[in-house]
């Protein structure tokens, strides 16, 4: 199943806050620490849970999506690493820009960006949100009762 825009975005922001926070933190000391923290924050957040998890960093594994090859299977972590440099390069260098038109750009009906389809993969939803679950003003007991 194709996980949502929303899921995306929210994977993709918890990945981010995660390298703001250590650059925030890093803001009282030099420029040197600062940019030391900004490279370790990338290398933390958005390389090495790659390497420790196949296709999720904590963003994705809190919105529980995966980045998988077309056909489904685990991606080699070259090609994974590649594309989120790639992704992170653009955005960057585009101050942000590649991300508006590569998400303006995703297809509905596959899921898949501009780096997707560079590097030949797509993100699954690992738990499909189901209809009706999330209700606002509803607890989980007044769902059970039928209210």
């Amino acid at each position: 199943m194709v996980p949502s825009f929303e899921k995306r975005v929210r994977a993709f922001a918890i990945d981010t806050a995660g390298v703001t926070l250590l650059l925030i933190l890093s803001l009282p000391f030099t420029a040197e620490v600062a940019l030391y923290a900004a490279i370790g924050g990338v290398f933390l957040f958005y390389i090495l849970p790659y390497i420790l998890s196949s296709g999720q960093t904590f963003g994705k594994r809190i919105q529980k999506i995966k980045v998988v090859d077309l056909d489904g299977t685990d991606v080699p972590l070259w090609r994974i690493l590649l594309r989120e440099i790639v992704k992170l390069g653009l955005s960057v260098f585009t101050y942000g820009i590649y991300l508006v038109v590569a998400f303006f750009f995703m297809s509905e009906k596959t899921g898949r960006t501009i780096h997707d389809y560079i590097f030949r993969t797509k993100l699954i939803d690992l738990k499909p949100e189901v209809k009706g679950e999330n209700v606002l003003g509803k607890t989980e007991s007044m769902r059970k009762r039928g209210f």
